[in-house]
């Protein structure tokens, strides 16, 4: 089977812009999702942080990797907190407990093995 590349560009509002789910002053946008566009095992999109907005700790069971685009904030990997700045980028195992707070406006790129955003499982880890 021959996949055709599919260019995604942002700065005109597209993709759409959707609510994270338990994280008020969090939302993200789907770049790479096979509810869209063809994927072979990879899922990538941008997470917004507001000033001040916290994710809940949570794990997967699913590896993911974090960039961090812009802002800065800290992420907690089980009991260690990890600040984070542009530049940054964090390997997360399947498993592992962590959770993202912005203390200013962050945009952090993210990426996961699967198909499609909506396979990614968040299990509550508080």
């Amino acid at each position: 089977m021959t996949e055709t590349p599919y260019p995604t560009r942002i700065e005109d509002g597209t993709p759409d812009l959707h609510d994270m789910d338990g994280a008020p002053g969090m939302t993200y946008r789907l770049l790479v999702d096979a509810s869209k566009v063809p994927s072979a095992s990879l899922c990538h999109g941008i997470f917004y942080m507001e000033p001040e907005a916290e994710e809940p700790a949570h794990t997967h069971d699913v590896s993911e990797t974090i960039y961090v685009l812009s802002g800065r904030g800290y992420v907690r990997l089980d009991d260690d907190k990890v600040m984070l700045e542009p530049g940054d980028m964090v390997y997360i195992p399947p498993g592992t407990a962590h959770g993202f707070y912005a203390e200013e406006e962050m945009e952090v790129h993210f990426t996961f093995p699967v198909d499609r955003f909506d396979q990614v499982a968040y299990h509550d880890a508080t």
